[in-house]
C-alpha cells in the first residue's frame, strides 16, 4: 500500500501536505508540513472547505489510479469488482496511517522496515474516482455484517455448527462473531461493488 498522502488544514493558508523529513544531526525522522501541488489540488474541492482549521484528511493516490483502471476496465468488457477492507463512507478528519510491530501499535517512524504500515481505506474518494468514468457506477458501500447475512453466513454458520464435534463449536461460533460482530470487523470492514450502469443492481446492494 502506498503511503497515505495527508493534508491539514490552516485557514488562510488552505491545506499544507504532512511529509516526513529527517534530522541532520541525529539521522531522527519527523513529521512536518509543506505547500505542495497535491495540496493546492485539495484546496479546489468544495465539499472539504467547510471544515474547521486544524483538520486533518487522507488521501491514497494510487488507490484512486488502480479503481480507476479497474472501473475502466469493466466499461470496457464487462464484469464487476468487489472491494472489501476496513475504512469509511465519509470525510474524516482523524489521521488513521499508522504502524503495528509484535501485535502492537507503534511509531510509524520507528524500526523502518521492521513494522506492518497500514491506514483506513477511503471509500468515498474511490467512489468519486468510479464517478469520473463513464458507464460504470459504485454500489454501496454497506458493512460487512450486511453483505455476509444477506450472502447466508447464517444458515452457513448453522450448517458447520451441528456438524463439527461439541469441542469445536466454540471456534465457529467466534469466527461468525469475529466476522459479523458490530465490535469485531462486522461494521469496520466494508463493501462496495463495482458495475456497468447497464447491468442490474447487485444483490446485498439494492437498498445502499
Amino acid at each position: 500500500r502506498e503511503a497515505v498522502v495527508s493534508t491539514q488544514s490552516t485557514g488562510e493558508k488552505g491545506w499544507l501536505e504532512i511529509m516526513v523529513d529527517v534530522e541532520r544531526d541525529s539521522d531522527k525522522l519527523f513529521y512536518t508540513t509543506y505547500k505542495t501541488g497535491r495540496s493546492i489540488k485539495v484546496d479546489q474541492d468544495k465539499e472539504l472547505a467547510e471544515l474547521p482549521v486544524g483538520a486533518q484528511i487522507e488521501h491514497s493516490p494510487a488507490a484512486d489510479e488502480v479503481v480507476t483502471s479497474v472501473a475502466q476496465r469493466i466499461a470496457k468488457s464487462g464484469g464487476a469488482a468487489l472491494i472489501i477492507d476496513y475504512g469509511e463512507d465519509h470525510v474524516s478528519t482523524e489521521l488513521t496511517f499508522r504502524a503495528f510491530k509484535d501485535h502492537q501499535q507503534v511509531n510509524p517512524l520507528v524500526d523502518l522496515g521492521l513494522c506492518d504500515l497500514t491506514a483506513d481505506v477511503n471509500f468515498r474518494n474511490l467512489k468519486k474516482a468510479v464517478a469520473g468514468v463513464e458507464g460504470v457506477k459504485a454500489h454501496g458501500p454497506i458493512t460487512q455484517s450486511s453483505f455476509l447475512t444477506l450472502m447466508g453466513i447464517g444458515e452457513r454458520f448453522r450448517q458447520l455448527y451441528s456438524k463439527v464435534p461439541p469441542e469445536k463449536q466454540d471456534s465457529i461460533i467466534h469466527a461468525h462473531n469475529f466476522l459479523c460482530s458490530p465490535e469485531e470487523m462486522g461494521d469496520r470492514f466494508k463493501v462496495m461493488c463495482i458495475t456497468r450502469d447497464s447491468d442490474p443492481v447487485p444483490f446485498c446492494f439494492e437498498s445502499s
